[in-house]
């Protein structure tokens, strides 16, 4: 069974979007992430922009991308976290 296709769509960040975010960051400890903007493509891919902040200050990442997968019936997942900038 093929997957369609859709086109990458960047959105504001919704309260439901924050609640997925915090679910999939559940259980990361000594990070703060502030989503600025959400990416996705209508089926299952989340790709947040996010603002973070730490609390060791020796690890400065300031800003990060988020990569969510949300399956029908499970939690999200947590795929990865990229630095920008």
């Amino acid at each position: 069974m093929l997957k369609e296709i859709k086109e990458l769509e960047i959105n504001k960040v919704t309260t439901q979007d924050k609640v997925m975010l915090s679910e999939a960051l559940d259980g990361i400890v000594g990070w703060n992430f502030n989503p600025i903007a959400v990416v996705t493509n209508g089926i299952e891919d989340y790709y947040f922009i996010c603002k973070v902040k730490t609390i060791i200050e020796n690890l400065q990442m300031k800003m990060a991308k988020i990569y969510v997968k949300v399956q029908q019936g499970n939690k999200p997942r947590l795929l990865s976290i990229e630095e920008i900038a």
